[in-house]
């Protein structure tokens, strides 16, 4: 038994290795397969209601290209928009930090040194803002290629589905390991999307009350960041409370990072353990080391793909331990 153990844990270092290597390949197959086995239920849903399959197909097919569509849409607006209000942001920025060294020279305090190091630079801050959005938006370069992958992906895991609903083929044991991981994996994109969608309103509504630029682009962040454990609520309070600061002052990016503190504590410490205990048994160290080892190997993206891939593994896991229970039974009945 300890032989095996070891054994698998060499195969998962090989596997990871090649992962690493060609993790920009990789990401866009395992999202494609994250995307297509979100999208499944609808497919499903509309077969179950009479829906013929071709039409089911065309149906999701479409919703999908609304959706990204949109996605991108908004990208590449709040991109612009950014850029246009550069000299504005640049101008803010300046002035207060003209206002804060003259408030702390008042008490005999030299505050210029920390204005002029690289940290606090608006030049470089607002460089580091534009890169941060074009960066979503090269994201979304593959996206013809992701959306053939799920396109293709569906039509297969359609095709399954119908025959074995038919009788034509049977829920092998391959096959069911395979349905209970997609199944897992999509209660835990169900949850997230859930609450992540909870926080994206209350923190759409914050920042419409405070008027920073571009709430819906910041409250589509933090939808997004909501997927990666952990650090994700860091990542999606940073930009609008920036944003805030450039556009508003210290006032109004303080009342940001607070508003969004408070309504990722609501929807993380009360609203989502009730789904998560009920739907998941995931612990928090677990996730964490996940999310450590994911985005080594697998970049950024790994981040967001950290508790689906743990999953997959545990499920792995647990078949070659059924393999290898049934051949160390088999031996002892020879």
């Amino acid at each position: 038994m300890k032989l095996k153990v070891l054994q698998g844990i060499a195969y998962f270092i090989i596997i990871a290795a090649g992962m690493k290597l060609a993790a920009p390949l990789v990401n866009i197959i395992l999202v494609s397969l994250l995307i297509a086995m979100t999208v499944m239920p609808l497919i499903n849903w509309l077969i179950k209601k009479g829906v013929p399959k071709v039409i089911s197909l065309l149906i999701t097919t479409l919703v999908f290209i609304i959706v990204i569509s949109l996605m991108a849409l908004m990208l590449s607006v709040a991109a612009i928009g950014i850029a246009e209000k550069i000299p504005q942001y640049e101008q803010n920025l300046e002035s207060f930090e003209e206002r804060t060294i003259e408030f702390f020279a008042q008490y005999d305090i030299d505050a210029s040194s920390v204005f002029h190091d690289k940290i606090y630079n608006p030049e470089e801050l607002v460089r580091f803002a534009t890169e941060f959005i074009s960066g979503l938006i090269e994201a979304f370069s593959n996206i013809a290629i992701v959306f053939l992958f799920v396109i293709f992906i569906i039509i297969d895991l359609t095709d399954l589905r119908y025959r074995i609903h038919k009788g034509e083929k049977k829920m092998e044991k391959g096959l069911l390991k395979i349905a209970e991981l997609a199944d897992e994996i999509r209660s835990y994109v169900s949850i997230s999307a859930l609450t992540g969608f909870q926080t994206a309103l209350g923190n759409l509504v914050l920042l419409l009350i405070l008027g920073v630029d571009f709430p819906v682009l910041w409250a589509f962040l933090s939808f997004l960041f909501s997927f990666i454990p952990n650090i994700g609520f860091i990542l999606s309070v940073i930009p609008p409370a920036f944003l805030a600061l450039a556009e508003l002052g210290l006032t109004e990016a303080i009342i940001v990072i607070v508003g969004f503190i408070i309504i990722n504590e609501i929807v993380e410490n009360i609203i989502k353990p009730k789904y998560m205990g009920e739907e998941l048994d995931l612990s928090l160290t677990v996730i964490f080391i996940s999310l450590i080892i994911w985005s080594w190997i697998l970049g950024p993206i790994g981040a967001i793909l950290a508790i689906p891939m743990t999953i997959a593994v545990i499920k792995a896991w647990e078949v070659l331990s059924d393999e290898s229970l049934s051949i160390v039974k088999g031996k002892e009945k020879i």
